[in-house]
């Protein structure tokens, strides 16, 4: 089984290289943390000398979201190479995959904008994830664009609210805080609730030293 120890070693290494990742537990993040979270991570495969290698893009304004993103994504070392605990050369080709393939594509992903533009060279999960009505309605949001957001949510409306919906949490910070204040047409309100939501992210996972407070398009749209 892989262990933490040998996850935290071969991040360590990684880092070592990369002065713009920052280490939470077991996974890396490119800094600085703004509107978009980037980060790689290992997880521990069916096999105990097979790690699972990962990597996420995710919008950070989504209050019921995971630590590093929307999804969860993986990768390989290049054809041939290693890519077992126990094979020589493994974290080399590791850091190689990292440096060549990974981290430009992260790098080329500071913003909103990059983010909806990279779902046409991201996963199909990744794509699906963007597409989400709910992640739909976030975006919308963070550009003002409250009329298409409520469009959207006019689809979902009756979703079920029980206990037995695995819909619901996500679907009740929308329903109940963010669609009142679009209705109003509440610029400030929404502003103020995506910052909120951001923020609370951040304090949760212990993420202050390296997030940059940023305004959102909505703000930049209105002088604000």
């Amino acid at each position: 089984m892989t262990t933490k120890k040998q996850i935290n070693r071969l991040l360590g290494e990684l880092l070592e290289r990369n002065p713009d990742l920052a280490q939470s537990e077991r996974f890396v993040i490119v800094k600085p943390l703004r509107h978009v979270m980037r980060s790689i991570s290992i997880g521990r495969g069916i096999e105990a000398d097979g790690p699972q290698f990962l990597c996420s893009i995710g919008h950070f304004f989504d209050p019921r979201a995971n630590r590093q993103g929307i999804t969860l994504d993986r990768f390989f070392t290049a054809h041939g190479a290693p890519h077992r605990w126990t094979e020589p050369g493994m974290h080399a080709a590791f850091i190689e995959a990292c440096e060549t393939r990974i981290l430009p594509k992260m790098r080329n992903v500071n913003t909103i904008e990059d983010m909806l533009r990279f779902r046409t060279h991201g996963s199909s999960e990744f794509r699906a994830s963007v597409r989400f009505v709910i992640h739909q309605i976030h975006f919308a949001a963070a550009y003002g664009r409250f009329e298409r957001a409520l469009r959207r949510f006019e689809r979902i409306k009756h979703w079920d609210r029980s206990r037995m919906s695995w819909r619901r949490p996500e679907f009740e910070h929308v329903a109940d805080e963010l669609v009142p204040l679009m209705r109003a047409d509440d610029r400030d309100g929404v502003i103020r609730l995506l910052h909120h939501w951001e923020e609370d992210r951040v304090r949760r996972f212990g993420l202050e030293s390296i997030y940059e407070p940023t305004p959102f398009p909505l703000e930049l749209a209105a002088g604000a």
